[in-house]
Order: C-alpha cells, then sequence, then structure tokens
C-alpha cells in the first residue's frame, strides 16, 4: 500500500515510482525549472509498490488534486497503470494518452488535475530527425512503451515519413495487445500497420529480410531479449535503410553491432539512443514546466538538456 506523504510545505512536484528520485533525474527537473522560469519547486519521491493498484492510484490522484501545493507528478516506471479513463480523477486527459494507455505526466492547476502523455511527442520527434519522408516501410522490435509510441507516431501519420507499411513484431503478447487495443483503429489510411507475434529473434531476421530497400527498423526491445539480442547471426538488413537503436548506447547495442557489419555493403544511417533519449527527457520537462515557454526557452532547455548528456 502506498504511503502518501505530508502536505508539502511549498511548492512541490513528485516524482511517482519505486525508487526515489535519483540525483541525475534531480537535476534534470532543476533544469527544466530554471531554464523555462517555471516557479521554483522542491522535488520530493511518492514511493509505490511494483503494481500501482487502483485504490492506490487513487489515493496518490486524491493527493495531488486536493494539495494547493503539489504542482504535480512525474510517473516514472508504472505510467499505464496511471491511466484511468472510468472515473472522474482526471480533468483533462489528453489525447495521446488514450493513443498510448499510459499517463506520464500529471500536471496540477489550482484545483484540476491534466493527465499527459509526453512519450508520444517525443517519439514524432525522434522518427523525424531519423528517417527520410521516402522510407518504404519500417519494422519496430518490441511491443514496449517505447516501441508502441513509435507505432502509434508513424502509423497514425503524425510524422514527416510515411511509410507504406509498419510492422511491429515482439515476443511481448500483453504489448501487442495494447497496440491493437488503442493504436490500430487510429492508424491513417495510407499506411498498413501489421502485427506480429513472434517467439524468438529469429523471426526478426526473416522479417528484415523480406523488406525493400530504403526502409528501416527501430529497435526497442532492450530488455526482451538476452543482451539485446533483437537480432540473430542472419540478419541481414535492406540496402540502403535506417537502423535504429531506439534505447541502447552503440556499444551496448546487439542490432547495431550486427548493423555496423553491413553499413559500407549497403550503405547503412545507423543511430543508437542519444537522440530518442534526448527527445524523451525534453518533452517530460516540456509538458511539466513549459506551458507559458517561448521558442527562446525552448531551445535553451534542449541545448540544456543535451550538455547534461554529455
Amino acid at each position: 500500500m502506498v504511503t502518501i506523504p505530508s502536505s508539502p510545505k511549498g511548492p512541490t512536484v513528485y516524482v511517482v515510482g519505486e525508487q526515489p528520485v535519483d540525483d541525475a533525474f534531480r537535476s534534470l527537473i532543476e533544469l527544466g525549472m530554471k531554464t523555462l522560469n517555471a516557479e521554483s519547486c522542491a522535488i520530493e519521491s511518492l514511493q509505490t509498490a511494483p503494481d500501482v493498484n487502483p485504490a492506490d492510484r487513487s489515493s496518490i490522484l486524491e493527493f495531488l488534486q486536493d494539495e494547493y501545493n503539489a504542482r504535480g507528478a512525474l510517473i516514472a516506471g508504472q505510467s499505464p497503470q496511471f491511466l484511468d479513463e472510468a472515473s472522474d480523477a482526471y480533468d483533462e486527459i489528453d489525447d495521446a494518452c488514450l493513443l498510448l494507455g499510459e499517463v506520464g505526466v500529471i500536471v496540477r492547476e489550482p484545483g484540476r488535475l491534466r493527465a499527459m502523455a509526453p512519450r508520444l511527442k517525443a517519439a514524432i520527434r525522434t522518427v523525424d530527425r531519423l528517417l527520410p519522408g521516402d522510407t518504404a516501410e519500417l519494422l519496430i522490435l518490441g511491443a514496449g512503451p517505447d516501441a508502441r509510441a513509435v507505432a502509434a507516431a508513424i502509423s497514425t501519420g503524425a510524422c514527416k515519413a510515411r511509410p507504406k507499411k509498419v510492422t511491429i513484431a515482439s515476443t511481448d503478447a500483453k504489448g501487442l495487445a495494447d497496440v491493437r487495443q488503442h493504436i490500430e483503429s487510429r492508424v491513417d489510411k495510407k499506411i498498413v500497420l501489421e502485427i506480429r507475434h513472434v517467439e524468438s529473434h529469429m523471426e526478426h531476421d526473416r522479417l528484415l529480410a523480406l523488406m525493400p530497400p530504403r526502409s528501416a527498423v527501430i529497435n526497442a526491445s532492450q530488455t526482451e531479449y538476452g543482451n539485446n539480442a533483437a537480432v540473430g547471426d542472419a540478419a541481414l538488413f535492406p540496402a540502403q535503410s535506417v537502423v535504429c537503436d531506439l534505447l541502447a548506447p552503440a556499444g551496448k547495442s546487439r542490432i547495431l553491432a550486427e548493423a555496423v557489419q553491413q553499413r559500407s555493403a549497403s550503405n547503412l544511417t545507423l543511430h543508437d539512443g542519444r537522440i530518442y533519449t534526448l527527445e524523451r527527457r525534453f518533452a517530460i520537462l516540456q509538458t511539466m514546466f513549459g506551458a507559458d515557454a517561448n521558442e527562446a526557452q525552448l531551445a535553451a532547455l534542449r541545448e540544456g538538456v543535451e550538455k547534461l548528456d554529455t
């Protein structure tokens, strides 16, 4: 059962999750407040059990709604459990929450809670930076929250790239069921979304072999297979394609290790997780603190987040 903190003495932002907020995340939040000229807030942990049940969620949301000095919450790792469409817990639920089936940021205004899902905005910006507009097909490996965000971003037509076909493939049956429930009905009419439940990463190799040139593969399956083995030794990447590991640095990515061997011969463009990490952090801070920010402040925030990662 969650332990609700005492009433905050001054403006406070809460980080909701299993673990206390660490120094790196605290520094990121402080950067957002300072750069966007937001009201200075204390940063406190609101620790939960691994599974947030409806009673715990209700207690947390009631606390955020009732406490005048609560400015909102960042949901770390349990975002699907905070989507509550069936009640009046939120005064506003962003459409991105409904599309992804999660709440990543809760913004509190006096007596009013807004549920937001900045992961989608981060996915759109990442895809726009990575994929050419004429990308033929896209293969997404994995069905976790970040993979689903990419699937939603591009299959609903929110990105500049408009591949004719988007395939999301994973061993994660629950994640794929979420794609069917939340995303499949929203797919752009000009895009085909194929949802593939696979038994092992060896099937990813077969899917890669069927893709045409100038396609793209985005791996977001970091925890699905041992050592991030999203593909096997038989992986053959389409010529002139983009290969991206959305979550891992280059030195820890199995898919990039395989792709680099084919980079010259097949004219591949490779990306690791740095771009998405930047865009995700930027989107979280913009959502929480940037309602009144101007373009110069947002540009300064992006620069600050990038420096923080180096």
